[in-house]
């Protein structure tokens, strides 16, 4: 049985990603080495649909989603800017315990 993939602790840096279709919120260690992403779909008026799709990404893995992604929602084959994948976002933050509360 494939064992669950574990939390990245720590999440130190958030990048918004959007389509015409979804967001994509792709979360990383400090490191840049693991990576997670959300899937929120936009079309739904109604409900807030978030995926999670449990898997753990490498940057190569990460940078070869967003760039399906970018490629798949294009208008045209080849054209770059106006469609596909637009960054939305970036941030950077950090997750710890002060010890005060």
């Amino acid at each position: 049985m494939p064992q669950a993939a574990a939390v990245i602790s720590g999440i130190q840096r958030m990048v918004l990603y959007e389509t015409r279709a979804r967001y994509f919120l792709v979360g990383s260690n400090h490191a840049q080495t693991r990576h997670r992403v959300l899937k929120i779909d936009r079309t739904e008026s109604k409900d807030l649909v978030i995926i999670d799709d449990k898997h753990v990404y490498n940057q190569q893995e990460v940078r070869e989603l967003l760039g399906r992604l970018d490629l798949g929602n294009r208008t045209k084959i080849g054209q770059k800017g106006g469609s596909g994948l637009s960054k939305a976002v970036s941030a950077y933050g950090i997750v710890g315990d002060d010890g005060k509360c």
